[in-house]
């Protein structure tokens, strides 16, 4: 089989957003890249349509949540939209999840704008979540927002980045964002 046959991936052509959904219920399509309680970054390698062990992290840390991205999207750097997602148990590389939408937490990376979206598993009928009081990045703990937004700078800092921390905005920015992202994809298509 030769290699121009192979289409390394549809998720640029996965709605952003559930099907049949409205996109102002908040719910959105993430691809896990990097499972929680893990050293290894892992990240989608669109030549290949294969996750890529990218980096390994400092021992003594780990990532404090799934990391990946919303599919059908495009942000500043040329990537599909970052995502955090929140879940009480790890998932995998390629997991394809649906989740609420909480917040973003603003960064700037290089110059350029670098965000995270941050978003949950859906809440489950008679399965009790940590993250079911979680409606809007405003129902976190504070040290908790804190913490995870001093690991996404340092982890980027450590991997030789500029990172500036801009602040956490809630649910209607990153839905903005998350609008912004399909269009640049579109433009760029």
């Amino acid at each position: 089989m030769s290699t121009a046959s192979i289409n390394p991936s549809n998720y640029e052509r996965i709605d952003p957003f559930p099907a049949g959904g409205n996109p102002d219920d908040y719910r959105i399509h993430v691809i896990v890249e990097t499972p929680r309680a893990t050293r290894h970054k892992y990240a989608f390698d669109s030549k290949t349509g294969l996750f890529k062990l990218k980096a390994t992290i400092p021992e003594g840390l780990e990532w404090p949540y799934d990391y990946g991205f919303v599919p059908g999207t495009l942000g500043d750097d040329g990537d599909p939209l970052d995502v955090l997602f929140l879940d009480d148990e790890p998932t995998f590389p390629g997991c394809f999840a649906e989740a609420r939408l909480l917040g973003i937490i603003r960064l700037e990376k290089n110059g350029e704008e670098n965000d995270r979206l941050v978003a949950c598993a859906n809440r489950l009928d008679g399965i009790a979540q940590s993250t079911d009081p979680y409606e809007k990045i405003d129902d976190f703990p504070k040290p908790l927002i804190e913490s995870l937004c001093r690991f996404l700078v340092e982890y980027s800092e450590g991997a030789g980045n500029e990172v500036i921390f801009k602040g956490v905005d809630g649910r209607k920015k990153a839905l903005r964002a998350i609008r912004d992202g399909v269009e640049r994809l579109k433009a760029k298509s």
